[in-house]
């Protein structure tokens, strides 16, 4: 099994559990949502009774204000929950990636980013940014390149991957495993379904 297929592969995993999890937080969002449209059901029938003795102009409004508030704040609710769920299944991709970047294949990955980035910039100068922990992995990957190569550390890269810079084309070139994951979440955002109504 070649790298790319290892790539999609693990990129497959994460995109079956997140589907996964969108499929059990849909649910938990319907049962929820019932349970406080009952609620708020049950609530509004016992103000319009009690209302209904006074004044039926001041019950209408009351009622209307009432279950409007209600459902803002379920709508509330429910959307700072699947915040939540979805921070957490990020967060546990971005562990799963960082697991990776521990592994010997993510030293050949970098090797293989740093190839797609030589063949872009050509013999241009360019700038490589890594993470800290992958300066031990500068000279290797130098070596990819005809141009002078600086290489230096990026605060904004926490997972891992190959973000290239060259002033000559100003052309970048991100192949960080932060971007990769930052667009999963885009899409899942995008694509989910879990829109609050």
């Amino acid at each position: 099994m070649n790298d790319a297929q290892k790539t999609n592969n693990f990129l497959n995993a994460i995109k079956k559990y997140a589907d996964q999890q969108k499929q059990d937080l849909q649910e938990e969002i319907e049962q929820f949502r019932v349970q406080e449209m009952k609620k708020a059901e049950e609530e509004g029938l016992k103000a319009a009774y009690e209302l209904i003795q006074h004044e039926l102009a001041d019950m209408r409004s009351a009622i209307t204000r009432d279950l409007a508030k209600q459902e803002k704040e379920s709508q509330d609710s429910i959307f700072l929950e699947r915040c939540k769920m979805m921070n957490t299944v990020f967060e546990k991709a971005a562990d799963s990636l960082q697991d990776f970047t521990r592994t010997p294949a993510y030293k050949e990955k970098l090797l293989q980013q740093a190839k797609e980035i030589s063949g872009l910039f050509g013999s241009k100068n360019c700038i490589l940014y890594l993470k800290n922990s992958d300066l031990k992995y500068a000279d290797t990957l130098k070596e990819n390149f005809s141009g002078n190569v600086t290489v230096t550390p990026s605060p904004d890269i926490q997972i891992g991957g190959i973000k290239g810079y060259c002033a000559d084309m100003n052309i970048v070139a991100d192949n960080t495993l932060d971007s990769k994951l930052t667009q999963q979440k885009e899409w899942f955002i995008e694509h989910s379904g879990l829109t609050v109504m």
